[in-house]
């Protein structure tokens, strides 16, 4: 299995060195600490209330690599970035898989994302996923950058699908790479 190659250490554009590793049940603390630091407007975007301890207990709880693979970037021991590989074990769509990323706003620009993203690219190639799919939240120009840059192109806009902590909607880009 491709997950014997972790941790992998990262180096930065700006020269900041990282680990990047699977997440583990002992992180449980710490991966709800870096939720918490996010900023409001960052969170909003998430699918699952992450500064509930409950919601990161959950995850812990059935942490299972065969269905959500998530990656995290660490810096002395201290998270830094969260990126997902969500698979579809059955059905119609076990052939895609979906990628959702989260990092810490003073290790952006720095190429972290990209990094994470790459290495979630990797795996998804490993076990033969054919397509990978990102939500992309309408005020996240630099994260659809990213995703292009890396070969993932538009292929819908929902139409005030989401919105935003004063009601206001906004479009949701679907972004696919096909392996």
């Amino acid at each position: 299995m491709i997950l014997y190659e972790y941790p992998k250490k990262a180096t930065l554009r700006d020269g900041t060195e990282l680990t990047l590793r699977p997440l583990r049940k002992e992180d449980q603390q710490s991966l709800h600490e870096y939720f918490l630091r996010m900023p409001p407007e960052d969170r909003m975007g998430l699918k699952d209330d992450v500064t509930d301890p409950k919601v990161i207990e959950n995850w812990i709880y059935d942490l299972d690599y065969d269905v959500v693979l998530p990656m995290l970037a660490l810096d002395n021991g201290r998270i830094v970035a969260n990126a997902t590989l969500h698979f579809n074990q059955i059905g119609w769509t076990k052939h895609q898989g979906e990628i959702r990323i989260t990092n810490d706003p003073a290790y952006r620009q720095k190429g972290l994302a990209t990094r994470l993203i790459q290495e979630l690219i990797e795996v998804a190639a490993y076990f033969g996923l054919e397509q990978l799919t990102a939500e992309i939240a309408p005020t996240s120009v630099e994260t659809r950058t990213i995703f292009r840059k890396l070969g993932f192109n538009e292929i819908a806009s929902l139409t005030g699908f989401v919105k935003d902590f004063e009601g206001n909607q906004s479009d949701l880009t679907i972004m696919v790479m096909y392996i």
